[in-house]
């Protein structure tokens, strides 16, 4: 049985998740509910359970201070969110669980028995939680937290000139030559980016517009950077990149 704790400030919401856990899904047991981010932290300290399902935003607090008050947890999170927002893109970077309100039953259920198997894995490894909480934490620091196959780096978007995509994996490219392949695909990445500092030129390639130096004309145009590489703009593409340069000129008054 997975001892779980539901966390939510909408008490209809309680209810109803709890309705669909006890009738669909058996190997749940629900040993309390908290409605506020510190009632979490009190329950999950006392309970020590084995999964929880997490609202995002609460009063005095939100689901992410609630995380960051175990920073070596072994419980399993499934979010629960009505924002499809940076958060929203953060946790699906991070592979972490996630079910949109109005809760819908055959999500509920199927994130309840993926955890369920990853559970009863040998070496059970968890979603990158640490990395999607630094993500959060950073968002209006421009910093990100990727995925690589030695562990976690962790980026100043100001640092890269573009990412190239590399069959399911990505390439992120920075100055000196340096680059790095991560363990993302370059649409999953996409998702992660401060909007209106970079955009995709091409199904391989998103650049950084900072890094943009000249726009050179062929029949969908070659973007060439600060370090002298020079990359393809799809067709199109074209007409999305001249307005978001446009754009990104005109809010930072270059």
């Amino acid at each position: 049985m997975l001892k779980t704790i539901i966390i939510d400030d909408e008490n209809r919401a309680v209810q109803t998740l709890q309705i669909i856990l006890s009738e669909y899904c058996p190997q749940v047991s629900v040993v309390n509910k908290a409605y506020s981010a510190p009632e979490g932290i009190k329950l999950i300290s006392l309970h020590k359970p084995d999964l929880i399902f997490l609202d995002i935003e609460m009063p005095n607090g939100t689901g992410f201070d609630v995380l960051e008050a175990f920073p070596n947890r072994t419980f399993d999170v499934i979010f629960v969110t009505a924002y499809n927002n940076y958060a929203l893109k953060a946790i699906k970077f991070s592979a972490a669980d996630y079910i949109l309100k109005p809760v819908d039953i055959e999500e509920v259920v199927e994130s309840v028995k993926r955890i369920s198997e990853r559970r009863n894995q040998p070496g059970n490894t968890h979603p990158d939680i640490n990395g999607l909480l630094h993500n959060i934490k950073n968002l209006y620091q421009k910093k990100i937290s990727v995925p690589t196959f030695n562990g976690t780096e962790y980026i100043s978007t100001d640092e890269i000139l573009y990412f190239e995509a590399d069959r399911s994996y990505c390439k992120i490219f920075f100055a000196q030559k340096r680059n790095i392949l991560i363990s993302r695909s370059l649409s999953a990445l996409e998702q992660l980016l401060p909007t209106g500092n970079f955009v995709k030129i091409h199904k391989s390639h998103i650049v950084n517009l900072a890094a943009v130096k000249k726009n050179l004309r062929t029949d969908g145009g070659i973007v060439e950077l600060t370090d002298g590489t020079q990359l393809l703009i799809a067709k199109t593409k074209k007409e999305n990149f001249l307005a978001s340069m446009q754009r990104y000129i005109k809010e930072n008054k270059l």
